[in-house]
């Protein structure tokens, strides 16, 4: 009686470890329907994002040196999608319309937003 004594307020004195789950990545994604996409850049980083209906951020993981700020990516999808081995044209409208050639999309991932853009504070209410 003694040792279960002992032994429970030992466990009572001892603090509790906290141990976090380890969150897990997101898994970079092959599609993005076109219809989800509200807003699409180029950015300083060279790659392609876009941001989704529900607030979500996807940077598009292709290996495109023409791509950069003011160009755009011109996408034909029959199924309406933007999927990794899709063919798109890097086009900058600012210049006419000049086409720097096509490039092959990558997997989707997962962002926190541009690089380089500050996120705007939530206003209390």
């Amino acid at each position: 009686m003694i040792r279960t004594g002992l032994l429970l307020a030992a466990l009572a004195a001892t603090p509790a470890v906290a141990q976090d789950a380890p969150k897990s990545p997101v898994k970079p994604v092959d599609c993005l329907q076109t219809r989800s996409i509200m807003q699409a850049e180029a950015a300083s980083d060279r790659h392609w994002y876009a941001k989704t209906r529900d607030g979500k951020w996807f940077r598009n993981n292709m290996e495109c040196p023409s791509l950069a700020p003011y160009r755009a990516l011109v996408h034909i999808s029959p199924i309406g999608s933007q999927c990794r081995g899709d063919i798109v044209q890097v086009v900058d409208f600012t210049m006419g319309g000049i086409s720097f050639g096509g490039c092959g999309l990558g997997s989707w991932e997962e962002v926190e937003g541009l690089p380089g853009k500050v996120k705007k504070a939530k206003k209390a209410k």
